[in-house]
């Protein structure tokens, strides 16, 4: 028998941060009997509501059809649009992604934006007890660990669920009743999508038993139980720059171990697609010796190094040789100063300094190339590679060493040292400072 559905934000916050706050509601709107029950629901309970609709341009004339259907039905009832048209197709197809996995990112950077923009307060989506179920029973068939089966939270960071609790049937039961509009979405039956085809399967479960809505979300609430507690007893992870270390002393447990690789995949922006066989990589990882890596979903690499295990993204940048002299250099600013007392320039020790009459003729910026060598303090020269590896320098930064180099001679390597060809002395009247 379905459930009476109501929705009451003051009780569905209370605990929360939100609580007793009068916030802006923004409500995903695709046309569906699902969204239109959830608008219908807000707005009769007296909520401030705006309509967020994304036309995603995967079925053409129908999708546009549908995002004209929920302007108008919002126009008479004097609610307020977003609005945005996206091509999942050619995102999906430039990216390598499936158009599910496209249709959402594309989605969530909508509603990103919206919340980045403080257009509303928080964004309320429409997923309810019957997408729980598929939505863990598809971590399952991917081989999820315990995080993966607590499934959709009602409330995570500004994004709601106030249909979680309900089911497919009390949705219907509540549109037929109020005689709420909506429109059919015809790929919801096109069982080459993933989702589409759980959902089929379990229509045939739920014949037989009857309660399978409410089993998972028992599971769900189980799950999340003992998540809190491994959440407690785990690691920490350590961000530096643009990377996540992992020490190796932490992955000993197993269990507490894989959540830390997984936070810290998360740490750097690769939220989803993480799986068992990609753990197991990271800890086979663990045996091999200091410099080795994989590289994993989302282009997310996992270096050993010493006592951490460093999590970062492949994102090596090209950059175009240019002559030596003042300005900015990925991240790094070159400055010219003149000075009567060198000594008194170079105080900050976070700086490298260069004596600028030193410098040839010709020298350019560049990345570090076969045969680079620099001539050391104290005299001689070694390759530059091996120069690097004396200071400890990790392998997996040194291809993105920007060097400013005279021919093959290396006269200072940026953010690591400087060649004794360009010390600075007592006699110094010129200084680039690299900082």
């Amino acid at each position: 028998m379905a459930k009476s559905i109501q929705i009451n934000l003051n009780n569905f916050f209370k605990g929360t941060p939100f609580e007793g706050k009068k916030l802006r509601i923004g409500v995903a709107v695709s046309g569906g009997r699902d969204s239109m029950a959830l608008l219908d629901l807000l707005l009769k309970a007296g909520e401030d509501v705006t309509a967020i609709n994304i036309e995603h341009g995967i079925r053409g004339e129908s999708s546009i059809l549908d995002s004209t259907f929920v302007r108008q039905y919002c126009e008479k009832l004097s609610v307020p649009v977003l609005f945005k048209a996206v091509d999942v197709l050619s995102f999906a197809a430039e990216n390598g992604y499936t158009k599910e996995q496209a249709a959402r990112i594309l989605r969530y950077e909508y509603f990103d934006e919206i919340l980045k923009e403080n257009k509303v307060d928080v964004i309320a989506l429409a997923h309810h007890g019957d997408d729980q179920a598929e939505t863990i029973l598809m971590r399952v068939l991917r081989g999820t660990g315990v995080h993966g089966l607590i499934g959709m939270k009602e409330i995570s960071g500004r994004y709601i669920r106030p249909l979680l609790s309900y089911s497919r049937e009390d949705i219907d039961a509540y549109v037929k009743a109020n005689r709420i509009e909506f429109v059919e979405d015809e790929s919801n039956i096109d069982v080459t999508f993933t989702r589409n085809y759980l959902r089929d399967e379990l229509k045939t479960l739920k014949e037989r038993y009857p309660s399978l809505v409410d089993s998972f979300a028992r599971l769900s609430r189980n799950a999340e139980e003992v998540d809190e507690y491994l959440e407690s007893q785990m690691g920490e992870i350590y961000q530096e720059g643009t990377e996540t270390k992992v020490k190796l002393s932490d992955c000993e447990v197993k269990p507490l171990a894989k959540r830390l690789f997984i936070k810290a995949a998360a740490s750097l922006g690769v939220l989803q697609d993480i799986e068992e066989r990609h753990l197991n990589l990271i800890f086979d990882l663990i045996g091999k010796e200091n410099g080795k890596y994989i590289e994993l979903t989302h282009n997310l690499l996992v270096h050993k190094e010493e006592n951490y295990l460093v999590f970062s993204l492949n994102e090596t940048s090209e950059f175009k040789e240019v002559p030596f002299g003042e300005g900015l250099y990925k991240g790094y600013f070159v400055d010219l100063i003149e000075t009567d007392d060198p000594r008194k320039e170079i105080e900050d020790r976070s700086a490298l300094y260069m004596d600028a009459d030193k410098i040839p003729e010709g020298t350019v910026i560049r990345k570090r190339k076969n045969g680079d060598y620099i001539h050391k303090f104290g005299g001689g020269s070694k390759k530059l590679g091996d120069y690097l590896t004396d200071l400890k320098v990790p392998k997996r930064k040194r291809d993105d060493l920007l060097v400013a180099a005279d021919g093959s001679n290396i006269l200072l390597v940026f953010g690591v040292d400087i060649s004794a060809d360009v010390c600075i002395e007592k006699s110094t009247k010129k200084i680039y400072k690299i900082f």
